[in-house]
């Protein structure tokens, strides 16, 4: 599943581009209206794409907001190579655009369904070469909690919410699907091993397929292993 975060200050464009997007498999989305709204949502998920457009402030003359915005978004370690497309109505967009900001390809206004979703999927499939994530971020009673990655063992989730075990504590989180998780982690090293949990494999000391439950290094609990799933363990090379 890959996670689009679109960035436009019209409601017209916005609803017309996330109606387009959305139609394309395996995409989930995301919408800010504004910079500072974008700027929030860069730490609270990780995204594959960004859809940003230039002009985020239309009652400032020669505004170019989308662009500094997109500047902030290369400083950060894990954006330095994410694909970026923007959305424009100048006609000359590209100088800066690419030359500064290494944006991946635009989109003019008035845009078309299939130029839009021509250019999302191309750059979907563009090859990021970044460094792996390190911290993953949950939100919790209003607060951004940072979780280190390599630290967490397993993931439990239950009708109440999240529970993110790691080598020293517990993270209790209000309730995230399992494909959200993922998207969040973007990481290989946690396999899914029932509807309702996740396992870092680095931690993993056996598996027992007969039974159906894997035990975890320094843990005393077992992991169920849903019949469905056993076949996706197995294929990881965990025999």
């Amino acid at each position: 599943m890959k996670r689009i975060l679109i960035v436009e200050d019209n409601k017209t464009h916005m609803d017309a581009l996330g109606q387009i997007v959305g139609e394309i498999p395996d995409v989930t989305i995301d919408k800010a209206y504004s910079a500072q709204e974008a700027y929030g949502m860069f730490f609270s998920r990780s995204y594959n794409l960004f859809l940003v457009d230039i002009i985020l402030n239309t009652d400032k003359k020669l505004d170019v907001s989308g662009m500094e915005l997109v500047r902030k978004l290369r400083e950060l370690k894990q954006y330095q190579f994410t694909p970026i497309i923007f959305v424009t109505t100048l006609e000359d967009p590209k100088l800066c655009a690419f030359k500064e900001l290494h944006c991946y390809d635009y989109i003019e206004k008035p845009f078309s369904k299939e130029q839009v979703k021509n250019v999302v999927m191309e750059a979907l499939t563009f090859p990021e070469s970044r460094e792996p994530k390190e911290f993953a971020y949950f939100r919790k009673d209003g607060i951004l909690y940072s979780v280190k990655i390599s630290n967490i063992k397993y993931i439990l989730v239950d009708r109440k919410g999240v529970n993110i075990h790691t080598k020293v504590d517990c993270l209790r989180i209000g309730y995230l699907s399992m494909s959200d998780i993922l998207i969040e982690l973007d990481s290989e090293d946690f396999i899914k091993c029932s509807r309702n949990a996740l396992v870092n494999k680095k931690y993993i000391e056996y598996v027992d397929y007969t039974n159906g439950y894997l035990k975890l290094h320094g843990d005393n609990n077992r992991i169920e292993i849903g019949s469905v799933f056993k076949k996706n363990l197995r294929e990881r090379g965990l025999v």
